[in-house]
């Protein structure tokens, strides 16, 4: 995905606060730059009848509650999003 570079010199508060402005492609930047933590992290789970994709899903869906859910007191999105179940 082609993105401003802007939002790869932004920190991941500075993208907060500009999702919090209703900047859609800077969720979406967030997003793809945490989805290979979600997909890591799927990889550590099984469940019985289902599918790799929908616990991926479920993954995204974490990520975006996650994003949308932060408050900004550290510098670390990673770890909040790493935690959140």
């Amino acid at each position: 995905m082609d993105y401003n570079l802007d939002y790869n010199n932004m920190s991941d508060e500075e993208l907060i606060n500009s999702i919090r402005a209703d900047d859609k492609k800077a969720l979406e930047f967030l997003i793809c730059k945490y989805k290979d933590l979600v997909n890591s992290k799927v990889n550590k789970y099984f469940i019985i009848g289902a599918e790799k994709e929908d616990i991926i899903q479920e993954g995204l869906i974490g990520l975006y509650k996650a994003i949308k859910d932060y408050k900004i007191l550290s510098n670390l999105l990673l770890i909040y999003v790493s935690n959140v179940n």
